[in-house]
């Protein structure tokens, strides 16, 4: 009884010691209760709770009050969530006028552009729309991108346009970043997209957004002038490090800074505020020991700290105010506040004050990735440094050796916090981190942002000065440019995928470590949740193993199948793509990360079936980023550019080429039968192949295994159709992927009655353009009775077969990938 008295008195004794973690806690469960079970608390809980917490304010103990709080917070939470969530728009919402057709809109643009590597986007208030000549009010928020073009726009500038407006939605692959959710965060449930920035008209200034435009008209001249003055490649860093304009930076260049683990350099993060408030401090200390007044009247260190805080506010605004900076500015005001009183602060109890007051004024920041990451990096950084340090406690502090391993530790102790969220998020994680940060952060941080930022208000007073500090910096970014692409080539860790568990056994490692005191409970927990996290480790492994399974992507217009073979090997066939220049890459953005979440790393064989850009260019970043065994084709195509840039990956990453026609031996996988039935051998052999025609040259082939049998034919039309009917044996299947993405010139009948599949596969983009699949191919299959999905409508497609039950054949679309 004495024991769980004691216990009991020690829980209670925590909870005063941490009054800030059991409301942080409860506001982070309601928000995630919210998220991932879409539960909502009723509302009319709130006035009951308030009312109990303010009764229990004048109570005795705290803890009674404490616990009300929480619930109420818990609460509020779960309810500030619903809105971006389950939104209840208006008839007038932007949202609703939905079109196939463009129609002009105007509106104000709310908040600061964000740039891309070759253009930007504006996030605009809708006002009014207009569709034949019928001008209407609008309301709701929409975002526009814009393809190529400089920004010229600010805060509170009154646009116009004309655009298709477009529903958010997600393609539906396994590990596919949730951009619907992202952007309902934002309160942005339509989009739009111009090609260039001339296409938007300025009409005039709102006077309403005052302040906020004037700090982004500062940012904008800033961006220009770092530009204007250096190369593009450091002046997009550089404006990363000092305005947080990071969309900017080639995306080359911010895979190399991920890839070794310094990508949270680019973004103004905690880091980067201390620095420079240290190096204010510090300037400022330096300015008032010339005056003997100041000396004798004032206590210059708390002054000058003091001082600091109105230019890390600014800088703060002038920065954009991400969770990471706001986070930082709170928490040297709460010590700088601390300091005043003559209280101690904690950097725990700041952290989670920073956290309050952030998600109490912006929820939806919780799901930021950055926000997360940048927390849990703090975090790690304040509870395992320590720890990390221990078995050092000999060497004396202030020593050039203590500052060594204290940095080296900070850097080991911010990996460990983020290494299972960074592999949940971005399915690779590196060590590299620990070797760059030593070179990169005296560089970028202590070097570049320093003497950027001492350039920034040169811009204004002494425009050569500031040209002058920005080559300066510029020099250091580009030294640090080398150093980070010689270390992009320092293999990453093994391939592994974190689930949701285990970020949150990743926290309760942490809150342990944190909150109970050391002792044998304290390395009990710690004990308990590595075992339990070691044991999903073991037991997470793919329900398929050992069957027949082929995946066909959902990329948008194009194409992308994975085979995964009974004993291990896995085939990518053709790897989606956008036609013409697009801001993104369907290799980078869906298909590895969709091959990374199923846990693939290696490509025994990746097929081309042809090299039109929707089946052939996010297959780039695949033969660049993984181990391919072996690539397949139909042919070669030397007059296509999407051909050769393909090619030339292939030759540097020295991948072997196997060139396949209906010729070709049939190859054995695992049990599984490949037979190539096209192209036909000396079709494009000696004259070269029209760019249209060269669907025709598309490999087609046959996966079969017992009586199951699936049929790949690429974009192959009705002539090859007809060819192929000359041996109709080798067409019977299970399963076909219907060709040309279902067009009206391919899928004729007596090529699908030869097939006789029992369930068709379409791939096919939402609402694409040429209008794919076309109804007539439908109509044909829907009278032969044979199952249909598409891409467009069901996202992924995954049909499985199990090699001991033949006949029993597995479709599961995306909605069920986990």
């Amino acid at each position: 009884m004495i024991n769980r008295q004691g216990d009991a008195r020690e829980h209670m004794d925590f909870l005063m010691e941490r009054p800030l973690f059991l409301p942080l806690f409860a506001m982070i469960a309601g928000l995630f209760v919210a998220e991932i079970f879409t539960c909502f608390m009723p509302e009319y809980f709130i006035i009951p709770l308030l009312a109990l917490a303010i009764c229990l304010l004048f109570a005795k103990s705290r803890i009674p009050f404490l616990i009300a709080a929480s619930c109420l917070l818990f609460c509020c939470a779960n309810i500030s969530i619903k809105p971006y969530l389950v939104p209840d728009l208006p008839f007038s919402h932007i949202a609703r006028s939905y079109s196939e057709e463009p129609v002009i809109v105007e509106g104000v643009i709310d908040s600061r552009p964000e740039a891309t590597e070759n253009g930007f986007r504006l996030y605009i208030e809708t006002e009014q729309l207009c569709k034949d000549g019928t001008c209407r009010p609008v309301t709701g928020r929409l975002q526009l991108s814009v393809k190529e073009g400089n920004n010229r726009f600010v805060t509170g500038d009154r646009v116009r346009f004309a655009s298709r407006i477009r529903k958010p939605r997600n393609f539906g692959m396994p590990g596919e970043f949730d951009s619907e959710m992202f952007l309902a965060f934002k309160k942005v449930f339509a989009t739009a997209a111009v090609k260039n920035a001339d296409e938007i008209l300025f009409i005039r200034a709102s006077s309403a957004f005052g302040l906020k435009r004037r700090i982004d008209e500062i940012a904008l001249h800033l961006g220009r002038f770092i530009d204007d003055t250096l190369p593009v490649t450091e002046s997009s860093i550089l404006r990363a490090l000092l305005l947080g304009d990071m969309g900017a930076v080639p995306r080359s260049m911010q895979n190399a800074y991920t890839r070794t683990g310094v990508n949270h350099i680019l973004s103004i993060s905690g880091f980067h505020v201390g620095i420079i408030a240290l190096f204010l401090f510090h300037i400022l200390l330096f300015t008032a020991r010339g005056s003997e007044f100041l000396l004798l009247h004032l206590n210059m260190r708390r002054f000058s700290l003091v001082l600091t805080l109105p230019v890390l506010l600014f800088y703060m605004f002038l920065s954009g105010a991400a969770p990471a900076t706001v986070r930082s500015v709170i928490m040297i005001g709460t010590f700088i506040l601390a300091m005043m009183l003559e209280r101690e602060t904690d950097p725990i109890d700041s952290l989670m004050l920073a956290a309050l007051v952030i998600l109490a004024l912006s929820p939806q920041e919780l799901f930021d990735i950055s926000f997360q990451l940048s927390f849990l990096a703090f975090w790690g950084i304040v509870v395992l440094v320590p720890v990390f340090m221990h078995p050092f406690k000999s060497v004396r502090i202030g020593t050039l050796t203590h500052k060594l391993i204290l940095f080296f530790m900070a850097s080991a102790a911010a990996t460990a916090a983020t290494i299972i969220p960074v592999a949940f998020y971005f399915h690779r994680t590196s060590l590299t981190g620990l070797i760059s940060n030593f070179l990169i952060v005296p560089l970028l941080g202590y070097g570049a942002v320093v003497i950027g930022f001492s350039a920034l208000p040169f811009v204004y007073l002494a425009p050569p000065v500031a040209k002058a500090l920005l080559l300066v910096a510029a020099y250091l970014v580009k030294l640090s440019d080398a150093i980070i692409m010689f270390l992009a080539k320092i293999p990453l860790l093994p391939l592994f995928n974190p689930t949701r568990l285990d970020l949150l056994l990743c926290c309760l490692f942490l809150i342990s470590v944190t909150f109970f005191k050391k002792g044998r409970f304290r390395l009990g927990i710690c004990v308990a949740l590595l075992l339990a996290f070691s044991l999903i480790r073991v037991m997470h492994g793919s329900p398929d193993r050992g069957k027949l399974a082929l995946t066909f992507f959902s990329v948008g217009q194009g194409e992308s199948i994975l085979i995964d073979f009974p004993d291990g090997r896995h085939m990518l066939v053709d790897g989606g793509g956008n036609p013409g220049e697009s801001v993104w890459d369907v290799g980078e953005r869906l298909v590895a990360p969709a091959l990374w979440k199923m846990g693939i790393g290696r490509l025994d064989y990746m097929v081309l079936t042809h090299p039109h850009p929707d089946h052939c260019k996010g297959l780039n970043y695949i033969a660049a980023n993984f181990v391919i065994g072996e690539f397949w084709e139909g042919g070669s195509y030397p007059e296509c550019t999407e051909y050769r840039e393909l090619m030339k990956v292939i030759r540097q990453q020295k991948i072997p080429v196997r060139r396949v026609n209906s010729a070709s031996a049939a190859l054995a996988i695992g049990g599984t039968e490949i037979r190539i039935l096209a192209p036909f051998p000396g079709n494009n052999e000696k004259t070269p192949v029209d760019y249209l025609d060269m669907n025709d040259e598309s490999v087609v082939f046959r996966v079969g295994l017992r009586r199951f049998s699936a049929l790949l034919t690429g974009d192959a039309g009705a002539a090859i159709e007809d060819r192929l009917l000359l041996h109709p044996e080798l067409l019977h299947s299970t399963i076909l992927k219907v060709p040309h993405h279902g067009s009206r010139f391919s899928s004729t009948v007596p090529f699908l009655t030869a097939v006789a599949p029992r369930i068709a596969v379409i791939s096919a983009g939402f609402r694409n353009s040429f209008h794919l699949p076309a109804q007539e191919t439908l109509d044909k299959l829907s009278k032969m009775g044979i199952i249909t999905y598409r891409t467009d409508l069901d996202g992924a497609v995954r049909v499985v077969c199990d090699p001991r039950r033949i006949d029993d054949v597995t479709v599961t679309t995306s909605g069920h990938f986990h």
